[in-house]
């Protein structure tokens, strides 16, 4: 019984500590990246495209580390790899106040984009999955959706000081808020009682289904069919997600100003929330194919409503929807991953797929900017991202309907 008391206490201290790594974590250092591009630009004498390259270079280097973390998930001790993760991000962006050329910020995010995935982007889902296998998608949902709210709280903030304090501010504030909010917050996840990420051995963990590959191991899963479907939907998102650091630019070409520009930003935050949220607790108790195309269809109309945000409501609501449909790539493919690869797999192939992600994303911010450069605005940009967004439902829904029959839901559903 006591046992159980602090197996029951451990799990709830991971969740907070999840809840912490996306709310704080995730809006710091991912959802305001953008805020930055316009201000840095005009002081800099810079195009738009070097300084979006400094968030490519984040995205490439943490598609190394999450490669590199594929192969030594296992051997790693999780609290001193968390708070060396968290203290290189907050100095990074204390660095980054003080930079007054382009190759020091280049250098202080490629440091930053081989730290901040491992607390922020791998370890929630691989620790959820591990000390809560019966509502993974519940738990999961409820710290993406943090991220979101995160975002819509953070974003109008670190606007705020970069409009009226300059962007050195708004760099050592985010700095000094990684420190002192999140880095205590990395003593609350907890390693499993053998200290290793082996999500099979977890407490609680249930029996896994058996769509396992037949080796087991990294090669085996590289060749499966759900494995490629998987990546493909995760490319496919990824490219369509890397406007996102593009939003307060694009309010600011249909003629809002920045302080506007930040609220359209804050509408997609909120929707991401709430869609994250949903469509956790929705994997968690209706056939997965179904909750897919709910969201997916949600987020399209957000996207395509984007081509025609003329004014800053319809902007707004657009952004809303397509923060909404956001919840494909963070909540319905880690579920995903986890429902085919379970058990010590799960690690592997999440950090391997989101490696290839962020590889993506890395590009795709780039080549979102070079379009802008290039048209003199972002239609195109949006267009191609409602014809991705769309297959990269259709891939997600396939592996969703292909394994419907071999999956015993948690619930009994």
């Amino acid at each position: 019984m006591e046992e159980r008391i602090r197996s029951t206490h451990s799990s709830l201290a991971v969740f907070v500590g999840c809840c912490a790594m996306s709310f704080i974590g995730f809006a710091l250092i991912t959802n305001t990246s953008g805020l930055y591009f316009d201000a840095i630009s005009r002081d800099l004498h810079v195009g738009r495209v070097k300084v979006s390259l400094t968030v490519s270079i984040r995205l490439i280097c943490s598609a190394i580390s999450m490669a590199v973390f594929s192969r030594f998930s296992h051997r790693i001790r999780l609290r001193p790899t968390l708070i060396g993760c968290i203290g290189i991000c907050a100095v990074g962006f204390l660095l980054c106040s003080r930079a007054y050329a382009l190759w020091q910020f280049y250098l202080a995010f490629a440091v930053m984009g081989l730290a901040y995935v491992i607390p922020i982007t791998l370890m929630p889902p691989i620790l959820l999955a591990a000390w809560f296998p019966t509502h993974f998608g519940t738990v999961l949902g409820i710290t993406g959706c943090l991220s979101g709210l995160g975002g819509a709280i953070f974003n109008p903030l670190i606007s705020h000081v970069i409009a009226s304090y300059g962007w050195r501010s708004a760099y050592l504030l985010t700095g000094v808020m990684l420190m002192v909010l999140l880095l205590p917050c990395s003593y609350l996840l907890k390693p499993y009682p053998h200290g290793k990420l082996d999500t099979a051995s977890a407490p609680n963990a249930k029996p896994a289904h058996n769509t396992r590959t037949k080796s087991g191991h990294l090669i085996g899963m590289l060749r499966s069919p759900a494995f490629l479907l998987l990546s493909a939907a995760m490319i496919l998102l990824q490219i369509v997600s890397g406007i996102n650091q593009h939003i307060p630019a694009y309010g600011i070409s249909i003629g809002l100003t920045l302080t506007q520009a930040a609220w359209v930003v804050t509408a997609r935050m909120i929707g991401a929330s709430v869609g994250k949220l949903a469509i956790g607790s929705t994997l968690d108790r209706v056939r997965p194919q179904f909750a897919i195309t709910l969201f997916a269809a949600i987020g399209t109309t957000g996207w395509f409503s984007l081509l025609f945000g003329a004014n800053l409501e319809v902007a707004i609501t657009a952004s809303f929807l397509a923060g909404i449909g956001q919840c494909l790539l963070m909540i319905a493919l880690p579920w995903s991953i986890r429902r085919v690869f379970p058990g010590d797999d799960y690690a592997r192939a999440l950090s391997v797929i989101n490696a290839t992600g962020q590889l993506t994303v890395a590009i795709a911010t780039t080549v979102h900017g070079l379009i802008f450069d290039m048209t003199g605005g972002y239609g195109a940009s949006l267009t191609l991202n409602v014809l991705l967004y769309v297959l990269a439902a259709i891939a997600i829904i396939t592996v969703a309907h292909g394994h419907t029959q071999s999956f015993r839901h948690p619930n009994g559903d």
